[in-house]
């Protein structure tokens, strides 16, 4: 009865409310608002590659103290302000109310491998980063970004 599968989704789907983004997702009177700055990366480990990455720093931040770091993958999905997470939004609201520690955002985008002429496609290594079993992305983010970052 494979009606009734679709039934019971078609039915789940009807009943699904809209979620409703709490205050932690909008800007606050009198927060400080950290800065977003926007980065080009050519990767060694995935040769020929190019990705978009940004580095979110809370208005906290103090050099001479140590910070937590998060790192988002698809970057570019989680660091728009006017997007459906609105996570650098979220981190000045938490830091600011003490409910998350001093946190340096970095979201990195899959790389690209740019086509080799004007009428080519780009190759997306999306899977090829995210989906692969091994040490090659731990390496990436550790030998690579993060030493930009810091």
């Amino acid at each position: 009865m494979p009606w009734v599968a679709a039934l019971t989704i078609y039915t789940l789907l009807m009943r699904a409310e809209e979620y409703v983004l709490g205050p932690d997702s909008q800007r606050q009177p009198g927060v400080p608002q950290g800065t977003v700055t926007k980065y080009e990366w050519k990767s060694k480990i995935y040769p020929g590659t190019v990705r978009d990455y940004w580095v979110y720093v809370p208005a906290q931040y103090k050099p001479d103290k140590p910070a937590c770091t998060m790192v988002f993958q698809d970057g570019s999905t989680f660091v728009n302000e006017t997007g459906a997470f609105k996570t650098t939004i979220v981190f000045d609201n938490l830091i600011q109310k003490g409910d998350m520690p001093v946190t340096i955002g970095v979201f990195i985008n899959p790389g690209v491998v740019p086509g080799a002429g004007a009428n080519t496609q780009s190759r997306f290594n999306r899977s090829a980063e995210y989906d692969a079993v091994g040490p090659r992305f731990p390496t990436f983010l550790i030998d690579e970004i993060l030493p930009e970052v810091c």
